[in-house]
């Protein structure tokens, strides 16, 4: 299998193209104790519009749980908040230009990307580069035929919302941001520069990271992601999954502590690997069924 190398926003880093064969759906983990089960369920945040990835199972976890937790709120106020947080931090200092910051090499890519995507450089120059590599990302997504309304969250929530369910999140919008903003120049650019390349170069394989999520193929899911991530470097890394996973580890196993049942959503890459959630929750010794 060819290593796919293209990161897509929402932290989730899946950008996914085409209706994919099915076994019995993506991965699902379920975790109980005598009066709590709490459901873990891999999500993509883009998607094309005729993926069909509502297993049954998947609908029963949905249907049975009171409650419903996603990483983070970006509807209505939270979605204002996010936007402003963008700008707020998101944006290089008046006079400063984020191609004077690049490498020949990563110049060109980007203005070459930029073109076919149809993105507008002059408002790309503006940017840091973290959100010039989420903005990029997201529009090779979108030209790829994903749609951000597409992807699970966007799906779920609103059925959430019709049948009453208490909804909760991991993670306020600026805790999102900040994970970027703060992250040093060199891994900002590392971080840009990994994926112009992963998209330029391997744009054609964008498929396949869409047949192993749809098929909940675990065992081949963990090593692509790892791929994608180990170019853009361990800050990236730990600031776009591993730090954020210990933290919602330390979450989930306190509504395991609670009661009720709980459908718990997040991005894939959060729960599969040798850091994800379902790792740490079974070294503290928690039994996580699934795969």
């Amino acid at each position: 299998m060819r290593k796919v190398r293209s990161f897509a926003i929402a932290f989730a880093l899946l950008a996914l193209a085409a209706c994919a064969p099915r076994n019995d759906g993506p991965a699902l983990w379920r975790i109980a104790d005598a009066d709590s089960e709490i459901w873990l369920f891999g999500t993509v945040h883009v998607l094309p519009r005729d993926v069909d990835w509502r297993s049954a199972r998947v609908a029963r976890a949905f249907a049975r749980a009171e409650t419903i937790v996603f990483e983070t709120d970006v509807d209505s106020d939270g979605r204002a908040a996010f936007d402003a947080l963008v700008r707020a931090e998101g944006r290089l200092p008046s006079g400063e230009s984020l191609n004077a910051r690049l490498a020949q090499q990563d110049r060109e890519r980007l203005a070459r990307i930029a073109g076919r995507l149809g993105l507008n450089m002059a408002a790309l120059d503006q940017l840091r580069p973290w959100l010039a590599a989420l903005q990029v990302s997201l529009a090779f997504a979108q030209a790829a035929g994903g749609d951000p309304a597409a992807g699970v969250e966007s799906v779920l929530k609103p059925e959430a919302e019709a049948a009453r369910k208490t909804l909760r999140y991991l993670e306020q919008p600026e805790d999102q941001i900040r994970a970027l903003s703060t992250l040093s120049p060199e891994a900002e650019l590392r971080f840009l520069s990994a994926t112009l390349r992963q998209i330029e170069d391997d744009a054609g394989a964008i498929g396949e990271i869409d047949a192993v999520w749809a098929r909940g193929d675990v065992a081949a899911l963990a090593p692509l992601l790892h791929e994608q991530l180990s170019e853009a470097g361990p800050e990236v890394s730990a600031a776009i999954i591993t730090d954020r996973n210990t933290r919602w580890t330390e979450e989930i196993a306190g509504m395991l502590a609670g009661e009720g049942r709980v459908f718990v959503a997040v991005g894939a890459a959060h729960l599969v690997g040798d850091d994800s959630v379902v790792a740490q929750l079974r070294a503290r010794g928690i039994a996580v069924e699934g795969p």
